[in-house]
């Protein structure tokens, strides 16, 4: 009889031990189960186009349907606006807040995009205030209208090109360029007392980089005739500009020259890189201008700002930058 209890018990020792052994090889395997995709990630650049006015929508992150990033709405010869995009994407229709500057007002108002092929376009409807800031009445109630399709962008990178077909460059879509007016005078580039022309202009606003003491930066091309400007223009560093090193653009030999000015509370750091091309003297400038961040008192939230941010932003323009004239 004893042995026979043994039995039993040898028996139920082996198959809780097999139970035991079972149970952690079926745990080993639920772990190299790969995880369920939950759908492609909305965070990149979309850009719309409405003849000449440029439209951008940067989504920077999205989480658990929390969506934030920044909106441009670039008109040409028009007030154009800028500014943070904060709401939420559920269903296929980003829904949030844009808060934004325009024409130095500061302002709020509700916007909704519907998500089609990847893209997203712009809805419409009946709008009311409330608190001050413009809402929907009924957000199921809404027009999508297909001319104002914002579609994803690989490189987030908008091509320009001057009207007299001298250079091109590719600049974030989200700043906006001008084109010169052709009009003799100082602004074609800083610390000189000789007039040339401003070809083209790129103005990264203040929105870029919000709640910082970023107040903006602002990238040239100008060019002089001016017999003595050509002369010097790769030499002359006066009035606390300081020479840098040798440098090409677009295959052309250019000198980087610095220059750094404060005053009132405010900085100006301009890099200017000069060079002769086609017997002319051009100019390809960037400055930054930001305030003291201890004229910020700490309840107002202000931070540093980035500095290589905008450089590196403005790098990828200088990178791109190509005259289309031919070389000597």
């Amino acid at each position: 009889m004893k042995n026979i209890y043994k039995i039993i018990i040898a028996v139920f020792v082996v198959a809780v031990l097999g139970i035991i052994i079972y149970s952690m090889d079926s745990e080993t395997v639920v772990e190299k189960v790969p995880p369920v995709s939950t759908g492609d990630s909305i965070v990149g650049c979309y850009v719309a186009h409405l003849q000449k006015d440029i439209y951008t929508l940067v989504i920077q992150s999205e989480e658990k349907g929390a969506v934030f990033g920044m909106l441009a709405y670039n008109n040409y010869q028009k007030d154009s606006s800028s500014g943070s995009f904060e709401g939420t994407f559920t269903d296929g229709i980003l829904l949030g807040n844009y808060s934004f500057d325009s024409e130095g007002m500061r302002s709020d108002r509700q916007l909704i995009f519907k998500q089609v092929d990847g893209n997203f376009i712009e809805g419409f409807g009946d709008v009311k205030m409330v608190d001050g800031k413009e809402v929907f009445v009924d957000t199921n109630n809404i027009n999508y209208d297909q001319k104002l399709t914002f579609v994803k962008s690989k490189d987030c990178a908008e091509n320009f090109s001057d009207s007299n077909n001298i250079f091109t460059f590719d600049y974030n879509p989200y700043f906006k360029a001008y084109e010169g007016q052709n009009i003799l005078d100082l602004d074609w580039r800083q610390n000189t007392t000789k007039k040339g022309v401003l070809l083209a202009s790129v103005v990264i606003p203040k929105t870029y980089m919000p709640n910082t003491n970023f107040s903006s930066a602002r990238f040239t091309i100008g060019r002089s005739t001016d017999a003595n400007e050509i002369k010097t223009c790769m030499i002359n560093a006066t009035n606390g500009e300081k020479k840098g090193e040798a440098t090409k653009i677009s295959g052309y030999n250019f000198v980087k020259f610095s220059l750094d000015d404060a005053g009132a509370g405010n900085f100006y750091e301009t890099t200017s890189y000069r060079g002769i091309v086609d017997g002319d003297c051009y100019a390809i400038e960037y400055t930054i201008h930001s305030t003291n961040i201890g004229n910020y008192s700490p309840s107002q939230g202000i931070i540093e700002f980035d500095k290589s941010v905008i450089q590196n932003e403005i790098g990828k323009i200088i990178k791109s930058f190509k005259f289309l004239i031919n070389s000597d």
